[in-house]
């Protein structure tokens, strides 16, 4: 299956990673499953191949393909998925956005096997949910 990273847009096409050349949002066609307009999400490029990541509205999603000269190839199934990092790798004023700093330092001193207050980390992992939806990101301690 094809996946598309929900923060980077990066796609997994044929076990691939490629990065998106742009992230422009276009009309680019129609749904097949209920007619909607499909608007691009990411485009991305291969040595013989353009795909356009696309949904609609009801969220259904598609990777289009395309050859170099945009003569199109084909459709194929595409999943959305979260990317899971470490609490130290994300951007300190987007954890600040949504966790104390109580719970930042313990979500990190926990992921580093290091002491910390149980208490912490169970106010933040309550608010795991609503950081995803603001960043698409998948915290997992």
């Amino acid at each position: 299956m094809n996946q598309l990273f929900r923060s980077s847009h990066n796609l997994i096409f044929e076990g691939k990673t490629l990065e998106p050349v742009s992230l422009e949002h276009n009309m680019v066609g129609f749904c097949s499953r209920c007619n909607q307009d499909l608007i691009s999400l990411a485009y991305h490029c291969t040595e013989s191949k353009w795909l356009v990541s696309a949904h609609c509205r009801n969220e259904h999603l598609v990777l289009m393909c395309y050859d170099r000269q945009w003569s199109w190839q084909g459709d194929f199934d595409l999943q959305i998925c979260t990317e899971k990092v470490t609490v130290s790798t994300i951007d300190r004023e987007k954890l600040q956005a949504v966790f104390t700093q109580a719970e930042i330092r313990d979500m990190t001193a926990c992921q580093q096997g290091l002491p910390y207050t149980r208490q912490n980390l169970y106010r933040a992992r309550a608010k795991y949910e609503k950081f995803e939806k603001l960043f698409g990101i998948k915290i997992d301690v």
